[in-house]
């Protein structure tokens, strides 16, 4: 019977870097995910999920393909199972990225065909596997991000004339600054400067989710990587603004179809 492996970890050779590398039979895709840095995933095995992403109905990468994620951006599943997944990701800090005089890289499409960038990403894994020395595996991972830049990035995304992306970026921000706290919807609608109802409107067609369902998504991503680093879930959901660990756990089951103690077992 296959067995069923997923790891998390941040590696130390890699500073600003997490590391998901999952084998898994009966696979049950999360519906929502979202990450606070760039996810770039390679998959190995089996036929690309179909997902929303940026308002449109996509496929992500296939085997060869790799799929890139913008930071804070939210992607739905529309389909949930899997006779069996293998992919290897990586989490990436924003600011290890190349820049251009615009600003941080944009990648307007989910998906790049890109066989070399995905042997490539592939090799760092195993290396990351084999505990290779830290000069090789920063200097792989270097190359990786500037050929990635280099072939895919776009210019930025135009503005949206519904509300102004600045408007929904200061909404995005108090999420994020604030996830602790008990936020109104009318608190968020006055940092936007307009009513709820268009707040909700916007939010939703520009970031895929309302403004709730995203900080509940953060709130995930945060607790993820607090689990990883061996906290309790009790202190992770007081960390994170939630009544009781009983509703962190709620979240997670809705999200990840596991307990947050569930999944701390799993990655540690």
């Amino acid at each position: 019977m296959d067995e069923s492996h997923l790891r998390r970890w941040r590696p130390p050779q890699l500073p600003g870097v997490e590391v998901v590398s999952g084998r898994i039979p009966n696979y049950t895709r999360p519906r929502f995910t979202l990450s606070s840095g760039y996810t770039i995933k390679i998959r190995h095995r089996g036929a690309p999920p179909a997902v929303r992403y940026r308002g449109r109905d996509q496929e992500a990468g296939a085997a060869g393909a790799v799929t890139v994620v913008e930071p804070d951006e939210v992607v739905q599943a529309l389909g949930g199972h899997e006779t069996r997944a293998e992919f290897d990701l990586l989490l990436v800090d924003a600011a290890l990225l190349p820049r251009g005089a615009s600003g941080p890289p944009r990648f307007h499409r989910l998906a790049y065909p890109d066989r070399a960038l995905f042997d490539g990403i592939a090799a760092l894994h195993r290396g990351l596997a084999r505990d290779e020395d830290q000069l090789a595996l920063q200097s792989v991972l270097a190359c990786l991000l500037d050929d990635l830049v280099t072939r895919h990035a776009t210019a930025p995304r135009p503005t949206d004339p519904a509300l102004g992306p600045p408007a929904l970026r200061r909404v995005r921000e108090v999420l994020h600054d604030r996830l602790d706290a008990n936020v109104s919807l009318d608190e968020l609608a006055t940092v936007a400067g307009c009513g709820k109802h268009h707040l909700v409107r916007s939010f939703r067609r520009v970031y895929g989710v309302p403004p709730h369902r995203y900080r509940t998504l953060l709130r995930l991503d945060r607790a993820m990587a607090m689990l990883v680093r061996g906290r309790s879930v009790a202190d992770v959901a007081a960390a994170l603004g939630y009544c009781d660990q009983s509703q962190l756990n709620r979240h997670f089951r809705q999200v990840f179809g596991m307990s947050a103690g569930a999944y701390a077992k799993a990655v540690r």
